[in-house]
C-alpha cells in the first residue's frame, strides 16, 4: 500500500512540475523589487518588450539544441490543457494520501528505532558507514539560492564605460546607459586589472582562478600567419576538472549556461548545460535571418533564461564577442546597421600619448613589424581612419550595453534581478592608439586595466553607487563566483573572493597591494615579446625577457606611461627600484 501511495505521490509531484515550468514561461513577469526603483525603470525604458524577448529566444535556432528546446516547449505546452483537470481532481486526493502514508512512515520510522542494530540500518538503506564513504564532497542543492550573470565582453579598456567618465572626464561622448545604472546599483572597481593580457589565456584564467603560468594555456587559436594548432583535446586536462567553475557549480546544483565566446582552445567542461559558441564574426547568414554577433549573443541569453528549469539556481555567462575587431576585414569594426547614426556628430579625442613622440619612446625593439604597430596602422594612423574606427568601436560597445539591459530586462521580468549575483567585466583592455599602438598584450594601463562592476543581493545599501580602488584580478572571479554560490573555492585557487572588500570592514587592508603582470611571446619576439611587470598603484616595473630590457614608470606622476625612470639618477627613485627589483624577483 505505502508503495501505491509513494508512486501516486512522485507522479503527482512531476505534474506539478511541469505544470509549474509552464506557468513560469507563459505567465506575465512583474518587478522583483521596489527597493531598486531607478535601476529598474532604465531597465523598462531601454528595453525591447517581453514578446519581443521571447520572440528573439525563439528565433535563435541554428544549432539543434534550439529546435529541441523549442519543440519540449510546445509538447509540454500541449499537454497542460489536459493536466489541469487531472491536478484539480489529484489535489483532494493527494491530502489524503499524504496523511496516510506519512502515518505509516512514522509507524515504519519508530519500528526502526527500536532496533538496536544500527549497522542493519545503514546495509538496509545501501548506504556506507560514515568511515568507509567517499571524501568527495556531495552536491548541495541551492547552497545559497542565489543565480550568479557574468556578462563578459571583450577588448573594453578601463575607460570603456560613460560612468567612468563623471570622474575622469577627458572623454564624456561614449553612451553605456545600462551598464552605468548597473554600478549605480553596485559597485564600481576602478583598478580592475588582468594578470595576463590576451583573450584565451584571460578566460582561462577566469575558468581556472590561476595565472598562466600555472593553468599552462598558452596556445593561441588560429591566428592568421601563425602554424595552425593541433585538433582539439578530446578532454580537457585533470586540473581543469577540479577548478572549472563550470564544473564546479553543476556538481553542486546549478544549471550552468555559456552563450559566446568561448576563446580557449581546449574542449567544453562536459557539465555545461546549454553551450552555444558564437564569435570571430560581426555578421553572419544564418538560416533566412543576417544576423549581427552582438545580437545572436543576447539572444542566445535570453533562450537560455526562458527555457531554464525554475526548480534550481544557475549560472550563466554572456561571452559577448564586440568590441573585438575583426582582424581579418579592412573594415576591422562592424556594427550593427541601425547604430550608424550614434556619435555620427561626434568627435573623438586622439589619447594624449596617441602621438609619434609617444611611439618612439617606446623600447628600442618595438619596430614597425610589432603586431600592434602593424594593426594601429589598419586603425588609426590617421585622424580620419581613427574618428572612423572609434565610432565604430563606441557603436558596438552601446550595442553590448543595450543587450545588457534586455537581459536584465528579462530577469526583472522573471522576479530574479534581486537574487541575481551579476559582474560586469572583459577579458582584457584595448590600446586605442596610445603609443603609438592598437589591441592589447603589453604591461600597459591601457591593456591591463578593465572595468569591473558588481551588483550583489547582499550589498549594504550604502556601498550601492559607490567605487572601490582595490587591486582586484581576474583571478579572483572563480573564488567570487563560487562564493555567490555559497561553496569553499579549491585549495588552487590563486585569487580572493571580491565580496569580502564589501561584506568585511576589514577586507580592504588585508588586500593586495600589488600584483605580478605575465605574457609569453607569440610567434616570434618581434611580432609580440613576452612581457612581465611588478604593478603597484604608483609605480610600475617593467621586464621584457626576450631583451633583458627594464623599465620603471612613476604612475603618480606619469599615468601615461611615458618617461621611463630606469636611468634615473634621484636617490628616491633608485630606492624605488632596487625594492621593486627585489619584489620581481621573489614573484
Amino acid at each position: 500500500m505505502a508503495r501505491v501511495f509513494l508512486t501516486v505521490l512522485i507522479s503527482t509531484l512531476l505534474f506539478a512540475l511541469i505544470y509549474i515550468n509552464i506557468r513560469a514561461l507563459s505567465r506575465p513577469h512583474h518587478g522583483a523589487a521596489d527597493d531598486h526603483n531607478a535601476f529598474t525603470r532604465i531597465l523598462e525604458e531601454s528595453v525591447v518588450s517581453s514578446g519581443s524577448i521571447r520572440g528573439k529566444a525563439e528565433e535563435s535556432n541554428d544549432e539543434a539544441f534550439d529546435e529541441g528546446d523549442n519543440e519540449k516547449v510546445a509538447e509540454l505546452e500541449g499537454k497542460l490543457q489536459g493536466m489541469t483537470e487531472f491536478l484539480g481532481d489529484l489535489k483532494v486526493k493527494l491530502n489524503k494520501l499524504t496523511q496516510q502514508a506519512t502515518s505509516e512512515a512514522k509507524k515504519e520510522t519508530k519500528q526502526r528505532e527500536t532496533s538496536s542494530q544500527k549497522v542493519g540500518r545503514l546495509a538496509e538503506s545501501k548506504e556506507e558507514p560514515p568511515s568507509q564513504q567517499s571524501k568527495e564532497p556531495k552536491a548541495k542543492t541551492n547552497p545559497t539560492g542565489m543565480n550568479i550573470l557574468l556578462l563578459y565582453a571583450d577588448d573594453w579598456t578601463h575607460h570603456t564605460l560613460s560612468s567612468f567618465h563623471k570622474t575622469q572626464p577627458p572623454n564624456t561622448i561614449l553612451k553605456t546607459p545600462t551598464l552605468d545604472a548597473l554600478s549605480q546599483d553596485g559597485i564600481r572597481f576602478t583598478h580592475n586589472c588582468v594578470t595576463t593580457s590576451v583573450c584565451w589565456i584571460s578566460r582561462a584564467t577566469l575558468f581556472t582562478g590561476q595565472y598562466m603560468s600555472r593553468h599552462n594555456t598558452t596556445e593561441p587559436c588560429c591566428w592568421s600567419g601563425m602554424p595552425k594548432p593541433k585538433e582539439k583535446l578530446k578532454e580537457a586536462p585533470e586540473n581543469w576538472k577540479e577548478l572549472s567553475v563550470y564544473e564546479l557549480l553543476k556538481k553542486e546544483g546549478y544549471h550552468v549556461g555559456h552563450a559566446g565566446k568561448w576563446g580557449v582552445y581546449m574542449p567544453w567542461p562536459k557539465s555545461v548545460d546549454f553551450n552555444v559558441e558564437d564569435d570571430g564574426w560581426h555578421y553572419r547568414q544564418i538560416g533566412d535571418k543576417l544576423w549581427h554577433i552582438t545580437e545572436k549573443n543576447e539572444a542566445d541569453a535570453l533562450r537560455f533564461l526562458v527555457t531554464r528549469p525554475r526548480d534550481k539556481p544557475f549560472f550563466l555567462n554572456v561571452a559577448f564577442f564586440a568590441t573585438h575587431a575583426k582582424d581579418s576585414d579592412v573594415r576591422q569594426y562592424m556594427p550593427q546597421n541601425s547604430s550608424m547614426s550614434l556619435y555620427a556628430e561626434d568627435e573623438i579625442p586622439i589619447p594624449p600619448t596617441g602621438t609619434e613622440e609617444a611611439w618612439k619612446k617606446m623600447p628600442y625593439f618595438f619596430s614597425e613589424r610589432n603586431e600592434g604597430r602593424t594593426r594601429w596602422r589598419a586603425r588609426y594612423q590617421n585622424y580620419t581612419l581613427h574618428q572612423h574606427m572609434m565610432k565604430n568601436y563606441y557603436r558596438m560597445a552601446t550595442e553590448v550595453d543595450s543587450a545588457c539591459g534586455v537581459i536584465l530586462e528579462e530577469l526583472r521580468r522573471q522576479g530574479e534581478l534581486d537574487n541575481t549575483f551579476i559582474i560586469f567585466t572583459t577579458d582584457n583592455g584595448n590600446f586605442h592608439s596610445e603609443h603609438g599602438l592598437a589591441d592589447k598584450w603589453y604591461p600597459h594601463q591601457e591593456s591591463i586595466r578593465t572595468p569591473l562592476i558588481i551588483r550583489d543581493p547582499r550589498m549594504k545599501d550604502s556601498d550601492k553607487g559607490t567605487t572601490n580602488d582595490a587591486f582586484t584580478l581576474n583571478i579572483d572571479l572563480a573564488p567570487t563566483i563560487l562564493g555567490a554560490a555559497g561553496i569553499a573555492p579549491p585549495d588552487k585557487y590563486m585569487g580572493q573572493d571580491m565580496s569580502q572588500l564589501y561584506l568585511k570592514q576589514s577586507a580592504y587592508d588585508q588586500w593586495r597591494k600589488e600584483f605580478f603582470y605575465e605574457h609569453p611571446v607569440i610567434s616570434k619576439a618581434s611580432y609580440i615579446p613576452s612581457s612581465e611587470a611588478l604593478v603597484r598603484k604608483d609605480w610600475k616595473y617593467m621586464f621584457w625577457p626576450d631583451y633583458g630590457y627594464e623599465q620603471l614608470f612613476d604612475l603618480k606622476n606619469d599615468p601615461g606611461e611615458i618617461d621611463d625612470l630606469w636611468n634615473s639618477t634621484d636617490p628616491k627613485v633608485k630606492e624605488v627600484l632596487k625594492d621593486m627589483k627585489s619584489r620581481f624577483a621573489e614573484l
